[in-house]
């Protein structure tokens, strides 16, 4: 049970991330196709192309946040000393927290008005309920793992490591 939660935590949001990404590129390329060899379109490709970027961008949110990979600027906080470092980071991930439980809360808001009012997508006649779900999953799944990143820091001190990858390493 265990290792299957460990294994649902690691590939959880690159294997949407993934799916989302291939998912686009083949309806996309298929539309091109049909348009150009064909004459005709595939009504409902882009729909699903747009429904999966939107999925795929939302988890690469969370995705992000796990790997320590999000953008910030730390010029000035490395230049900090240690004990004033964890705390500049503890303050900024526990505001990164509070904005990412306010994005999921206004996700819900969105999905369920939208679900109250019966709106669709046109060529698939989805629920556009279910696109803006993607909110409300990016936002709790970045509420955990902040939740995570902050109890590493006030239980063992863990800062997020910088990894430095720029151009030509």
């Amino acid at each position: 049970m265990l290792r299957g939660l460990r294994l649902l935590e690691r590939y959880f949001e690159p294997v949407i991330i993934v799916a989302a990404l291939g998912v686009v590129i083949a309806l996309l390329f298929a539309d091109v196709v049909a348009r150009f060899a064909f004459q005709t379109s595939i009504p409902w490709a882009g729909e699903v192309a747009r429904f999966s970027f939107v999925y795929m961008i939302y988890f690469g949110i969370s995705y992000a946040i796990r790997e320590k990979r999000h953008l910030r600027v730390t010029l000035l906080v490395d230049a900090m000393p240690l004990a004033l470092r964890r705390w500049i980071t503890l303050f900024s991930e526990t505001v990164f927290l509070g904005y990412s439980i306010t994005i999921c809360w206004l996700g819900i808001i969105i999905t369920s008005t939208a679900l109250e009012r019966g709106q669709t997508l046109s060529a698939t006649q989805w629920p556009t309920a279910f696109l803006y779900a993607a909110i409300i999953f990016s936002g709790a799944l970045s509420a955990m793992r902040l939740s995570y990143a902050i109890w590493a820091i006030l239980r063992h001190g863990d800062l997020p490591t910088q990894r430095d990858e720029g151009v030509g390493t």
